[in-house]
């Protein structure tokens, strides 16, 4: 086994093929593709020291290179607290918690946060945190810590915590110009390093994919930026991250310059003409689903593509994107170019009973014959809250056990966002339903349930009502659950344990 990043390179360079194995096993950007073409990669030290990371179970170098310092320097409970004292933007009580523990200051710019992020970035916007940071050591100009790209601390900032925070030393990166709007210092910068216009920043971003304002793209275009450039972390173009930030009015302006809207693009910006392009270029896009491979204008990526954090979810349709943004006009062209099958699942989306029906009962062989990524339909509307849609998937035979790369089951997705009226109708339709199965997290339904309570950000989940179905139905309650504060779930539980053969 080769174990060091540099050794790596040079056995990849010399075609060893373990080495491709590894690389194409665990290097994001072409872990998706074929053998082939991840042995034509051109391997980079920081993309061999990623594989051995994911190797050893880590998301990133700077992650493993952290749980290796913490094997040596055992801060204690004071690391931890540290943390949720910078989480809550407590400014008084972190202060006051690092005087009384200066030993932290060794690890103040360490990346604990999430995707590798500093105590800093994770501040940024609230001037009193980063005052105190800054007071105890913090440096300012310390980057993220991400296979993808380090993000800086100005990018990603509002315009008044971009000001103070240069205020207090933190030092402009292009793609904090370009997403400001400022074309004065990319004018200068420009001048000393022609590079800039496509250099690399968070995620693996272009300059063009911050750039909001009309002047900053053509600038940025004048002078060699690339509108189809992916990140890395999600494979997103400029246009394809505008959308995910709702920013309609950027991305429309990409259009305007030439940039390739993609079926899901041309959907959202509601434009039935630009759909029936869409089509036209692609014929398959009818079939495509946000991070599923088929459709290579929204591949899947590591990090999700991002029109999974658009849609909040992964696996939509063309046809369930227009669902979700009210385009009927765009919802029925779709329809009339689909095919029997696709037909089957748009219409089972839009809740229509009785034609998902006719075609179901005119094609029997058609739901045993679905590709998985489609059987699991099920999934998602269980897991979006839509109970007619799951209710009316179960009564055509939709298979309630399926599960997804998490292992999660329908009743699963349903449980953790505490949807009580879709955990009803997989209940209702179920004869035998996977109450002990267990999912990728080794949780129950009502073990997921219960995780969901404190962790769903969906807010409209009926956590009591949900818990309460799966105990009468039979779901083993663990009595370290209670209490849990709330008494209708408390009396759910002590059900559980109460009744007749609950602990054999």
């Amino acid at each position: 086994m080769i174990d060091t990043a540099s050794n790596l390179v040079q056995a990849f360079q010399a075609g060893d093929a373990d080495a491709i194995d590894r690389v194409h096993q665990h290097l994001p950007q072409v872990k998706y593709g074929a053998r082939a073409e991840a042995a034509a990669f051109p391997l980079t030290l920081s993309e061999a020291q990623t594989v051995i990371a994911r190797e050893n179970g880590a998301q990133s170098w700077g992650e493993l290179r952290l749980r290796s310092k913490l094997k040596v320097i055992d801060y204690g409970d004071a690391l931890e607290q540290f943390k949720q004292l910078v989480y809550a933007k407590d400014a008084a009580k972190l202060d006051e918690h690092l005087r009384s523990h200066p030993e932290l200051k060794a690890t103040i710019d360490d990346p604990h946060f999430f995707f590798g992020s500093t105590a800093l970035i994770i501040a940024k916007e609230h001037e009193d945190v980063v005052d105190v940071l800054l007071k105890h050591g913090a440096d300012i100009q310390a980057k993220s810590q991400w296979w993808a790209g380090d993000f800086h601390i100005l990018e990603v900032t509002s315009a008044e915590a971009a000001e103070k925070l240069i205020e207090r030393g933190a030092e402009i990166t292009v793609h904090a110009a370009a997403e400001q709007g400022w074309l004065d210092w990319l004018e200068a910068a420009y001048e000393g390093d022609r590079a800039i216009v496509r250099q690399r920043g968070g995620d693996g971003k272009t300059p063009l994919h911050y750039a909001t304002a009309p002047a900053v793209m053509d600038w940025l275009l004048a002078r060699g930026a690339d509108l189809e450039a992916r990140d890395l972390d999600h494979a997103s173009t400029p246009l394809q991250w505008q959308l995910g930030a709702r920013n309609d009015d950027a991305a429309r302006e990409l259009v305007k310059r030439g940039a390739q809207v993609d079926i899901f693009a041309a959907v959202i910006l509601g434009e039935v003409k630009r759909v029936e392009k869409a089509l036209a270029a692609h014929p398959q896009a009818i079939r495509a689903r946000v991070n599923q491979a088929g459709y290579e204008l929204a591949p899947p990526a590591d990090g999700s593509h991002q029109y999974v954090y658009t849609f909040n979810a992964a696996g939509l349709s063309p046809h369930q994107v227009a669902l979700e943004f009210e385009r009927a006009d765009i919802f029925d062209a779709l329809i009339k170019q689909s095919p029997t099958d696709v037909k089957l699942l748009a219409l089972c989306a839009r809740g229509d009973r009785e034609a998902a029906q006719r075609i179901a009962e005119a094609h029997p062989e058609i739901l045993p014959q679905l590709a998985e990524g489609d059987r699991r339909q099920l999934i998602h509307a269980a897991w979006t809250g839509k109970a007619d849609v799951v209710a009316l998937m179960a009564s055509l035979g939709f298979d309630l056990h399926i599960r997804d790369d998490d292992a999660m089951t329908p009743l699963h997705a349903a449980a953790f966002h505490g949807f009580a009226d879709v955990i009803g109708a997989l209940l209702d339709a179920d004869d035998d339903p996977p109450l002990d199965w267990l999912n990728g997290y080794g949780g129950t339904p009502l073990a997921t349930c219960m995780y969901g309570r404190a962790h769903s950000w969906r807010g409209d989940g009926d956590f009591p009502a949900s818990m309460k179905l799966l105990v009468d139905a039979g779901s083993e309650v663990r009595a370290e659950w209670l209490p849990t504060g709330d008494e209708a779930i408390d009396d759910a539980l002590r059900a559980g344990i109460e009744r007749p053969n609950a602990g054999d």
